[in-house]
């Protein structure tokens, strides 16, 4: 099975990383989908990194059934950091983030961090339902809903949440995980999403030009998802 294989390497001053010697690599399709995570936060940090890249199962089925079994679960994307092996996207990306300082300073901070990141889990989960979906009918209602209820429900939440806690940053009044995982879903969404949440759609913007993010972002393989 081909692969594509890039050598991402972005380097800016000051990010507080102390790892630029590890060997990394990541394994994931050729799609941004659950490995940009890891993507972006390994390009906030600066640091080199293997981006190997396997034909969605769709372009090559009989390709990925055999890749598949060489995988722990038989699921990208994985995570290889100095010979060890990280498979799950969220396990992985948390990982990064505590290597990056981005995992919050105790564990409530921590936790409050993962309570963003999986409240945008369930909606990156059913944003792939619907891109999934064969069935036309039911694709088209359940790109409705995801659209009309799922996705303003949650922008909702987060505004709040954000608000609650300062309105910069979800925790700690610095950047964590939990804001990088927003800037990932909103920047896979129609901009007028965001117009009934001015401080989430700040904190989005903020993000996107950070200079490390704002490189990646621009440099990155275009994909479809």
């Amino acid at each position: 099975m081909a692969t594509i294989n890039i050598k991402q390497s972005i380097e800016v001053p000051n990010t507080g990383v102390t790892n630029n010697m590890a060997d990394i690599k990541l394994v994931y399709f050729h799609l941004r989908g659950r490995a940009e995570p890891c993507r972006l936060l390994l390009a906030y940090a600066g640091v080199s990194y293997e981006d190997e890249r396997v034909p969605p199962p769709w372009e090559n089925p009989e390709g990925w059934a055999t890749l598949k079994q060489s995988f722990t679960y038989g699921k990208l994307p994985v995570l290889y950091w100095n010979g060890e092996e990280i498979n799950q996207g969220l396990a992985a990306a948390r990982f990064l983030a505590k290597e990056f300082g981005l995992a919050g300073k105790n564990e409530m901070e921590a936790a409050h961090i993962d309570e963003v990141v999986y409240a945008i889990e369930d909606v990156v989960n059913a944003r792939i339902d619907f891109l999934l979906e064969k069935d036309e009918n039911r694709k088209k209602l359940m790109t409705e809903t995801f659209q009309t209820r799922t996705i303003p429900i949650l922008l909702g939440q987060l505004e709040k949440r954000l608000a609650g806690r300062g309105g910069q940053f979800f925790v700690g009044n610095n950047l964590s995980w939990a804001d990088i995982q927003t800037f990932m879903l909103c920047s896979e969404l129609d901009l007028p999403a965001l117009k009934n949440t001015p401080k989430v759609a700040n904190l989005v913007e903020r993000v996107a030009q950070l200079p490390n993010v704002k490189k990646w972002v621009q440099a990155r393989p275009a994909t479809a998802v």
